[in-house]
C-alpha cells in the first residue's frame, strides 16, 4: 500500500489543505493527515477540534488517517514506516523554506522523499495564518475552508461568545 504523509498544524485546515489532500489521493492508497503539536505558536483552535474537524472533512473515507504528533517529523515518519511526505507550495517562499526543510529531513531520515504539489492561483494567498487574523479581526472565513470544517468550526466559535 503507497501511504505519505501531510503534517501541519492545520489551524485551522483550508480549501488549499483540502487541495493537497485531494491530490495525494490521486496518486497514493493512504494519506495520513498528521496535525502537529508546535511548542512555538499558540492554536487558535485545540490540537482536538483541528483533529474533529478534518475528520469530519473525510468522514467516511478509510484511505485518509487524521492522527497528532509533536515533535520532529521524521520521528514520527518512522515510528509509522512511511517515506513519503507531501507538502503544498503556493509560491517561491514556501519552495524555499521547504526545500530546506526536506534537505534536513533527509539528512535525518535518507529514505525520506519529499513530493511538492503546487497549489493553483486561487489558492495561492490562502493560509491557516491569515485564516487566524480574519478570525481575530471577527471576519468570515467561509470562502477559505472546506464547508465541513467551517460548520463545525463556526458552532465553536458562536459557544464561545
Amino acid at each position: 500500500m503507497k501511504t505519505c504523509v501531510f503534517a501541519g498544524t492545520f489551524d485551522p485546515f483550508t480549501n488549499g489543505h483540502e487541495f493537497v489532500v485531494n491530490k495525494c489521493l490521486d496518486t497514493f492508497d493512504k494519506v495520513v493527515v498528521a496535525v502537529g503539536v508546535n511548542v512555538d505558536k499558540t492554536p487558535y483552535f485545540t490540537l482536538e477540534q483541528r483533529m474533529t474537524a478534518i475528520k469530519k472533512l473525510y468522514e467516511g473515507d478509510d484511505r485518509v488517517e487524521v492522527c497528532s504528533f509533536s515533535g520532529m517529523l521524521v520521528d514520527f515518519m518512522k515510528e509509522k514506516g512511511i517515506t513519503v511526505t507531501v507538502r503544498g507550495i503556493r509560491n517561491v517562499d514556501d519552495y524555499k523554506y521547504e526545500t530546506t526543510m526536506a534537505n534536513y529531513n533527509y539528512d535525518m531520515y535518507p529514505q525520506v522523499s519529499t513530493i511538492y504539489i503546487p497549489t493553483p492561483n486561487s489558492l495561492e494567498h490562502v493560509s491557516s495564518s491569515a485564516m487566524r487574523n480574519i478570525l481575530g479581526l471577527k471576519g468570515d472565513i467561509k470562502p477559505y475552508i472546506p464547508n465541513a470544517c467551517y460548520e463545525y468550526f463556526n458552532e465553536i466559535i458562536k459557544e464561545e461568545k
